[in-house]
């Protein structure tokens, strides 16, 4: 829910994190940003120094990612002496087996997949539902710090998609996270990645703007994610 995006980000933020990761959406957003400002007035209240407010990030998707996955099963054929491990072991409380609601609330699950395995039937599958990332780009990139782009193995025209389709909003971002799970091929994709990116080894190179005159260009901080599991 909304009020606990905005009480989680003021307690991360007075706990002394540096960067708070939400989801692309206005409404999300919105929250974060209430608890950022909330968390600034009881540090200055409070005259903490040490105090910094943390920068706000959004995730995106290139591609299918586990990160936008959600549990889907039919209630209505799971058998009615399954001793349901699946509720039991959700560590989000989406799904649910009761006289108001039978499976999965949709608005929980976050896509952790400890729910697959357990299954007795194998009747649970993960679908993903990635960001719309034309649609909501020209409303979210402007309101945030940093951008943390999800990816796997095989889908750098997708990337490659996506990243042109940031380019408006790039230069004001403080860091880019490129998260990618393990995979074979992974370095070789990573690799490829960097390219599109042409992530850099100083905070500026020079390119030529149209009149042929060279220019200071921002490059960027990359953070590259490689942690295999999402």
């Amino acid at each position: 829910a909304l009020p606990d995006i905005r009480n989680l980000t003021l307690a991360y933020a007075l706990a002394g994190a540096d960067c708070i990761d939400v989801a692309a959406d206005p409404a999300v957003i919105a929250a974060a940003k209430s608890g950022l400002d909330a968390a600034e007035k009881i540090a200055q209240a409070a005259q903490r120094s040490d105090y910094n407010r943390p920068w706000l990030m959004i995730s995106m998707s290139a591609g299918e990612d586990p990160h936008f996955r959600k549990a889907e099963f039919d209630p209505a054929i799971c058998p009615p002496d399954c001793p349901r491990p699946c509720e039991t072991i959700c560590p989000a409380e989406a799904i649910e087996f009761s006289t108001d609601f039978m499976g999965v609330r949709r608005d929980r699950c976050y896509g952790c997949g400890r729910c697959l395995p357990v299954c007795p039937w194998g009747l649970i599958a993960a679908h993903s539902h990635p960001t719309p990332l034309d649609a909501v780009a020209q409303q979210v990139l402007s309101q945030v710090d940093a951008l943390e782009i999800h990816t796997h193995v095989g889908e750098y025209a997708a990337f490659k998609d996506l990243w042109q389709t940031l380019q408006p909003w790039i230069d004001d971002l403080h860091i880019i996270s490129v998260s990618c799970p393990d995979d074979e091929g992974l370095i070789d994709y990573l690799k490829d990645l960097q390219r599109i990116i042409k992530a850099p080894e100083s905070s500026a190179s020079k390119d030529l703007d149209a009149s042929g005159i060279a220019v200071e260009t921002k490059l960027h901080n990359v953070i590259w994610q490689t942690d295999g599991r999402p």
